[in-house]
């Protein structure tokens, strides 16, 4: 029985070691973006600032601005620090127009994600515009998701705000279909509790898990024309909206529900809370929704 006890000590004490040696010396992959996220990045603002929009004070809080990333984000990110670049915008029908990008390490130019958050101000019927554009991770797949979040399905229609340019909507979905992500693949399990509020007009893509950069390429630029197709009609379009005051305090309510949705179950807020710390409601409550933080926070 001893020598049995010996043995399982020495598989432990070697799988520890095994372990640390993974550890100490792990480095995530890095994978390029072929300039696409800067470029993105750029040309929102500047469909934002054409469609005369002012610039948000939270913009001026993250400007230069940089988190220490303790363990083990500092090794699943490859970095001891990130760069968190926020340009955010607004206008009378969009109370918050956000482009947010990581970048590991600060001044690299390597950028892990690519984010656009547009929401309409309360009384305005229109849905949330919400982009991600992510580069595979550790034990995650690179994936791109562009939605229509729908907050009252009672009040507010894709039809209606959309209008004649859902062909345009249509069109891009056509742009990226071999991409799409499948049921059988995962489509939306991450997101289920957001299955209310998601659109038929919803794109989730799996970037290919290849090593040939031309295969890579065009998923990648596929995915950013499909973009550049559909923000400057969702801007269009808002711009349409006439604003309901009578409308505006149920509004209100229903977007307090999905925050708090989101608060309560998605991976990257919870992530998120671990990274940002004290700055992650400017980060997040402020900088993409431009409410306060729900009550459980406080």
């Amino acid at each position: 029985m001893k020598k049995v006890f010996k043995i399982i000590a020495a598989l432990l004490i070697l799988l520890i070691v095994v372990v640390g040696i993974f550890i100490a010396t792990y480095k995530p992959a890095r994978y390029t973006d072929f300039g696409l996220y800067a470029e993105l990045a750029e040309w929102s603002t500047e469909q934002f600032e054409q469609q005369g929009m002012q610039p948000r004070a939270v913009s001026e809080y993250f400007e230069n601005f940089s988190l220490d990333l303790g363990f083990p984000f500092s090794k699943l990110f490859g970095a001891s620090q990130q760069g968190i670049q926020v340009i955010s915008f607004e206008n009378d029908p969009l109370s918050v127009a956000t482009v947010s990008m990581f970048e590991l390490p600060p001044g690299s130019g390597y950028y892990s994600v690519f984010t656009l958050n547009l929401v309409p101000r309360y009384g305005y019927r229109a849905p949330i515009m919400h982009c991600d554009f992510m580069k595979p991770a550790a034990g995650v797949a690179g994936m791109f998701i562009l939605d229509y979040f729908n907050i009252d399905t009672d009040e507010i229609s894709y039809e209606e705000f959309f209008g004649d340019d859902i062909a345009v909507i249509k069109a891009a979905m056509a742009k990226v279909e071999q991409y799409q992500r499948t049921e059988e693949q995962g489509r939306g399990e991450i997101s289920r509790y957001l299955d209310p509020f998601k659109s038929p007009y919803r794109i989730e893509l799996s970037e290919p898990k290849t090593d040939d950069d031309e295969v890579r390429r065009a998923y990648y630029t596929a995915a950013y024309e499909a973009l550049k197709m559909v923000l400057p009609i969702y801007l269009k379009r808002s711009a349409m909206v006439q604003q309901d005051q009578g409308y505006a305090a149920a509004q209100e309510q229903k977007m307090n529900t999905l925050i708090g949705e989101l608060f309560a179950k998605d991976f990257a807020v919870k992530m998120g809370k671990n990274i940002f710390k004290e700055h992650f409601a400017k980060y997040w409550a402020e900088g993409f929704w431009n409410v306060e933080m729900p009550a459980e926070a406080q």
